[in-house]
């Protein structure tokens, strides 16, 4: 690896730390846990209410997965969505991160390989049937598809993916970053082609977005924005590859495109 190209990764983790300080009021984060019968874990989440929060609005969700990691922390993610819904003069939404810490290669990947346990559709219920409808008995939030967003980055954004072709009834919007499309041998766009008859009707926002220096990872996302194009005539889709960034350094500048793109259009 080039000096520069580690001087500017260890110089981009830096700004991610600083910026990570005391951004948002304590007050207006909840953290639960909740044990899933469905995969057998305890998973920690993280609720973050708009500094506005009134319990007589009906507020729209955005489910962050990874949502303890650095660089998609649920914070982080709801000083960006405060900063847009102030730009676009829009209502900002509930910010709900999911912690990954525990059994992240099984619930994020859709088949056994050496590299995860397959464990997708359980989690994906999890989400379903036991996390939402939580998060909805707890806060005043509309409970239509349209009003949840679903953010996923690499294994994250394969598991996004699934859900648009395997649950497309749970979430009308997905922000998919540097999505591991690769994983078992593209087996995610055989899942896209099986589901797209039942699908393509649908009419979602998409974002998919990667680093230019990550090979393969580009490779799938050019191929998915195609398919997209083509094929789903009612979806709007935007799609951004990010110059000279590669895995990590090109996760948090992609959620706020995103996000951006999300409050733009909804």
């Amino acid at each position: 690896m080039k000096i520069s190209n580690i001087l500017f990764t260890i110089g981009f983790l830096f700004l991610l730390i600083s910026c990570s300080k005391a951004e948002i009021e304590q007050d207006q984060v909840k953290e639960i846990s909740i044990h899933s019968t469905i995969t057998g874990t305890d998973y920690a989440i993280w609720v973050v209410l708009p500094n506005d929060y009134d319990a007589s609005l009906k507020y729209e969700t955005i489910y962050v997965l990874d949502g303890d990691a650095f660089y998609l922390k649920t914070e982080k993610i709801a000083k960006l969505t405060e900063k847009l819904s102030l730009k676009y003069n829009k209502q900002n939404s509930i910010i709900v991160g999911i912690s990954s810490k525990n059994d992240r290669s099984r619930d994020f990947t859709p088949t056994i390989t050496s590299e995860g346990g397959g464990g997708s559709e359980n989690y994906s219920k999890f989400i379903e049937l036991e996390l939402i409808p939580r998060i909805e008995r707890d806060y005043v939030v509309d409970t239509t598809p349209k009003s949840r967003v679903l953010i996923g980055h690499s294994f994250g954004g394969l598991v996004t993916g699934y859900f648009f072709t395997k649950h497309p009834n749970v979430f009308n919007n997905y922000l998919l970053l540097s999505p591991s499309f690769w994983y078992d041998n593209n087996i995610f766009f055989k899942y896209e082609k099986e589901s797209r008859a039942i699908n393509a009707s649908q009419a979602n926002l998409v974002f998919v977005a990667c680093g230019e220096l990550e090979e393969s990872i580009v490779i799938c996302a050019i191929e998915f924005n195609y398919r997209l194009t083509t094929f789903y005539p009612n979806c709007k889709h935007d799609f951004l590859i990010l110059s000279n960034r590669g895995h990590i350094p090109s996760s948090l500048e992609n959620a706020e495109s995103g996000l951006e793109f999300y409050y733009k259009n909804k």
